[in-house]
């Protein structure tokens, strides 16, 4: 028998996790399909069965604790019109923002402009009359990191991840006392920046992945072979 396991954003309810099984059923119509949230797969990827703290970071920001076994109630991950603070979408709308203000740093502007030649009007179309708009405010993360340098750069990458850490990771009571691991291209990118935030906090930080799939498929692996022997173990019991 054949095996899926999808993990994605958005599959936080049970509806929401029906309609990617159905649809995942369509394709692999023999297979086994278990669909979970994006942030379980962190936390598989990075605590195995250890509780912790979670967080993404690249496109959107989310953040939930781990009990080793399940992830508690998230508050989080309101979308990029209510949250994900210190995101690639929240990076690029302050970018925007400043670039439109005429409050970005001259050589920055100057550079930005040249690179993504950016107008009102472009803004405009691309934030509010096309798909995946927070997709478009994150295109401008690769800028940040040819500029992480930068002070201004600099500053907007720890105003972020402050923001972050305050709003999501210190609402958690006992954060101190727990690892906080991290995924996304946002939280590897730029981990110089995020370490010294968390630091500053005191977050302990544990790890930071661009991505989740190696470490999160050795996982699951694993644990259906442990599984599979337990079982097979359980089932010589009573021969």
């Amino acid at each position: 028998m054949h095996e899926v396991y999808f993990f994605g954003a958005g599959c936080s309810t049970p509806d929401r996790r029906e309609i990617v099984s159905n649809a995942l059923s369509a394709i692999f119509p023999d297979a086994f399909i278990a669909v979970e949230t994006e942030l379980m797969g962190t936390a598989y990827a990075t605590l195995g069965t250890q509780p912790g703290i979670v967080c993404n970071i690249g496109t959107g920001s989310d953040m939930s604790f781990f009990d080793g076994e399940y992830l508690s109630a998230s508050l989080h991950g309101n979308g990029y019109v209510l949250g994900d603070e210190g995101s690639g979408a929240w990076f690029g709308k302050q970018l925007i923002m400043d670039f439109l203000y005429g409050t970005m740093p001259r050589d920055v502007a100057k550079l930005f402009e040249e690179q993504y030649h950016v107008t009102k009007e472009v803004v405009v179309k691309n934030v509010y009359q096309k798909d995946r708009p927070n997709a478009y405010l994150a295109s401008f993360v690769p800028f940040m990191d040819q500029n992480r340098l930068n002070p201004y750069i600099d500053t907007l990458l720890r105003n972020g991840f402050d923001e972050f850490v305050r709003t999501h990771i210190m609402t958690y009571p006992s954060y101190a006392e727990h690892e906080c691991n991290f995924v996304g291209r946002v939280a590897f990118h730029f981990d110089m920046q995020l370490r010294d935030v968390c630091e500053l906090h005191g977050v302990n930080v544990g790890r930071i992945l661009k991505s989740p799939i190696k470490p999160l498929f050795d996982f699951v692996i694993q644990r259906e072979m442990d599984n599979a022997l337990t079982v097979g173990n359980f089932g010589a019991e009573f021969e």
